[in-house]
């Protein structure tokens, strides 16, 4: 408490000792400059802030640290050099009174020939991370997208606004779908360790729910990927989103204070002590979205709440290594209650009674240590646990409560890795790994078969199993333009003993400095969750079998061709073409029913591998970088989603709306020389999904959802169109800066349809609307 009260007067009294003072603050920049590939400092690169008289700039050390003192506040372009490698260009750097701006400057080195090479400057802005990535991938800037109207600092929100992702029609959840794959079909990672479903709200095998648990604070830039992604990565059919945490500041200690409609958000950096390197860098939030049902009735029986905390420990060493402990955990819960008079029963929602309760955790032992200059061990053992409990019921006209669902999934996952990379030259790179996982899991899980209207257990008992995957692949420049990466995965699942093996490809030819041609191959392949393979059906009255144990790996052939254009050092095209054939899906036989358009849901029936399905389409990118204080970014997708179930026919899956449009821009105004004033503005257009209509008549007989197999997916939802909105405004004062922010998600209060369901009550199909219009108000002190 004595502390909290030392932090609340330091903010006060720098505010007051400062109000007047019209002179510009000034702040530090510091970081490192590393091989983009050996992961090693570059010691006596330079890096210089453009634009600046006198020059001001700083050259990095032995370790490849530098530190550039005096720089105004504002933004700012950098640019970083060292002899036989790539000049990079770093623009628009935020740099502000309230925290010094920490950067890792990653720098390509060119391969040595006999002709003369000119070296020019370059902005990569968008150019993935990881080395092995040349096709479809793109790296997450934080600063960049937190700016995105709508993106309510949200990774999962933020990435919605790439080319090929579909975002999901509901305000209310950041689920989202990859180039018409199911959400599920999407891996998390974080500092190299898979996770569970890292959101608030969410169920089983999905990609979403209603917040990630951790905010875009903690994150540094990332990586997200799209189609056949590197060898390095498994289990998956759709995409990657490959998270990395930053690291805390371990020069001083800083410190941010939110609080906004949404509730509370605290974090803290810093180093371990002055002799140290080591820093700690958590964020914790705490939010009771109890204002939702002032601005939409269909939320005033709904109570949502959530708090969660992430951290990250990191502690070089001498001779050791590097040493990192990162940890995310998050709690969520949300229930309603049915109107206990019939009379004001005029929609489904009013006689249901639901409960959902989130538990999920990770925590990862990190290690890291070069062997020399070329070759490193990366390595970690990590545990991750996660709680979805769910009940679901309908009270009849009797004021009986008749149940509908009842899940109790748990599971705790221990995983270990080590990843060995070396770099041969300027030329060539390999790096091979594995990763060892074993799953402990306690299910009981009961539902109604919504092809039966049978209520009964599909899920019951724990045990444990677990998974092995090996890697290998390598990068080859040939020249300095044109590059080659190849890979192997190898998966092997110890509960059936199924394997995958997976070869990977992609090829970068640079034409001009202006353009370059792509192509990239990859086999992929992903398992269901583990109550798919232990769902229980009945043989006789008291026998039941588990036929879906056996079931196999879901497949995929990913190809892709891309072209980019830099038309501009700060505006960019990129057009990609896609193909991908799914097989091995499981169905059931004889039904329209496939996995390829599941969400995650439980299955109560058998499953074959028989299924299959194709996704085509082309991704359209144009964007301008911010410079001159103004960007946008427009995104076109064009797909078509089909696939064949346990019946043989072709179908639309749920997930083919065809479009989905993209427009986002922002400005920035300075203000005094000092403060920031900014406007947001996104506009998202996307076309409906498809669905299974609804019997009315079938059902009335059978008082229950009845659907119209027939016409399985083959009427589709209304296209839907959203307007998002982000204002803020960020005061620069000699030790601290404030930001006062407003987001506004769906600004024009659409209210999509996301579905229907039939209402036994009033015996009629009822229609299903997201959320209105979410209005989130914050200000936010940094010190």
């Amino acid at each position: 408490m004595n502390g909290l009260v030392r932090i609340i007067t330091l903010v006060f009294s720098c505010f007051l000792s400062v109000i007047c003072c019209s002179q510009v603050p000034t702040q530090v920049i510091l970081g490192r400059v590393i091989d983009l590939e050996a992961r090693t400092g570059l010691p006596g690169a330079n890096v210089i802030v453009l634009n600046t008289e006198p020059v001001i700039g700083a050259v990095t050390v032995a370790d490849g640290t530098f530190r550039i003192e005096k720089v105004p506040v504002g933004r700012h372009s950098l640019q970083a050099s060292f002899m036989g490698y790539k000049t990079v260009i770093i623009p628009e750097i935020l740099v502000s009174s309230g925290k010094q701006t920490i950067l890792t400057i990653e720098l390509e080195d060119i391969p040595i020939t006999e002709k003369e090479v000119e070296v020019k400057a370059g902005i990569d802005k968008d150019k993935a991370i990881n080395p092995m990535a040349m096709v479809s991938a793109r790296s997450f800037n934080v600063e960049e997208s937190r700016r995105y109207a709508g993106s309510l600092d949200d990774p999962m929100r933020a990435v919605s606004n790439f080319a090929g992702v579909v975002s999901n029609a509901g305000v209310n959840s950041n689920e989202i779908m990859i180039r018409g794959n199911s959400p599920k079909g999407l891996l998390w990672r974080v500092e190299g360790a898979d996770i569970p479903n890292p959101n608030h709200f969410s169920f089983t095998g999905t990609s979403g729910g209603g917040f990630t648990i951790f905010s875009s604070q903690v994150l540094g830039n990332s990586d997200f990927y799209t189609s056949a992604f590197p060898a390095q990565y498994g289990n998956a059919l759709s995409g990657v989103f490959d998270m990395r945490f930053r690291n805390g500041n371990n020069t001083r200690h800083e410190y941010a204070i939110q609080v906004g409609i949404q509730g509370l958000d605290v974090s803290a950096e810093g180093p371990f002590s002055k002799k140290q390197s080591g820093s700690y860098l958590f964020n914790y939030r705490y939010s009771i979205l109890y204002f939702l049902q002032y601005i939409d009735p269909a939320m005033k029986n709904v109570i949502p709440q959530f708090q969660d905390l992430s951290f990250k420990i990191n502690l070089p060493t001498p001779k050791a290594g590097t040493f990192s402990i990162i940890g995310i955990g998050g709690a969520s819960s949300i229930t309603s209650e049915p109107r206990q008079d019939s009379s004001e029963w005029h929609t489904l929602d009013d006689r249901s009674k639901t409960s959902l309760d989130n538990l999920m955790g990770a925590i990862s032992l990190n290690h890291q240590i070069y062997l020399n200059r070329q070759s490193f061990f990366r390595s970690y053992i990590s545990a991750t646990y996660n709680k979805i409990v769910s009940d679901e019921s309908i009270m009849e006209s009797g004021y009986q409560m008749k149940p509908q669902s009842s899940v109790d999934h748990r599971d705790m996952r221990i995983n270990a890795s080590l990843t060995f990379n070396r770099k041969f030259g300027t030329r060539f790179t390999i790096r091979t790994g594995f990763i060892y996982t074993m799953l402990f899991y306690r299910l009981d899980v009961s539902s109604i078969n919504p092809f039966t209207g049978i209520y009964s257990q599909i899920n019951h008992g724990n045990g444990q199993t677990g998974m092995v995957q090996a890697y290998a692949e390598a990068r080859n420049d040939f020249t300095n333009n044109l590059s080659l990466t190849c890979g192997l995965n190898y998966e092997h699942f110890f509960l059936n003993s199924h394997y995958s093996v997976e070869p990977r490809v992609a090829l970068r030819w640079q034409i001009t400095g202006k353009h370059a041609v792509s192509f990239g191959y990859g086999s992929h392949s992903q398992l269901e969750d583990i109550g798919v393979y232990l769902t229980e059906v009945p043989v006789t009255q008291s026998l039941t079998a588990q036929p879906n144990r056996l079931l196999n790996y879901s497949r995929a052939q990913h190809f892709v061709l891309g072209y980019d254009n830099l038309i501009r050092q700060d505006m960019r095209l990129k057009i990609e073409a896609y193909y991908q054939y799914l097989y091995g899906i499981p169905v059931i036989r004889g039904s329209y029913y496939s996995q390829l358009n599941s969400t995650g849901y439980y299955v109560s029936d058998s499953l074959i591998n028989k299924g299959s399905g194709r996704n085509a389409g082309i991704d359209i990118t144009f964007e301008k970088f911010l410079t001159k204080q103004y960007y946008y970014l427009i995104t076109v997708s064009l797909f078509d989603s089909k696939y064949k179930g346990g019946d043989g026919i072709i179908r639309n899956t749920m997930f083919n709306t065809n479009f989905v449009i993209n427009l986002l821009g922002g400005k920035e105004w300075t203000i005094k020389r000092k403060n920031i004033f900014g406007a947001n503005l996104k506009c998202s257009f996307t076309g409906g999904e498809y669905y299974v209509p609804i019997d009315l008549e079938q059902s009335i007989a059978q008082h229950r959802e009845v659907l119209n197999e027939n016409a399985a997916y083959t009427l589709r939802l209304p296209a839907y169109f959203y307007v998002d909105l982000t204002v803020s405004y960020r005061t620069n004062h000699r030790k601290f800066s404030g930001i006062w922010a407003l987001q506004i998600r769906n600004l024009l209060n659409q209210k999509p349809v996301t579905g229907y369901a039939y209402d036994d009550f009033n015996h009629s199909i009822e229609t299903q609307r997201s959320l209105g219009i979410i209005p989130l108000f914050s200000y936010k002190v940094e010190f």
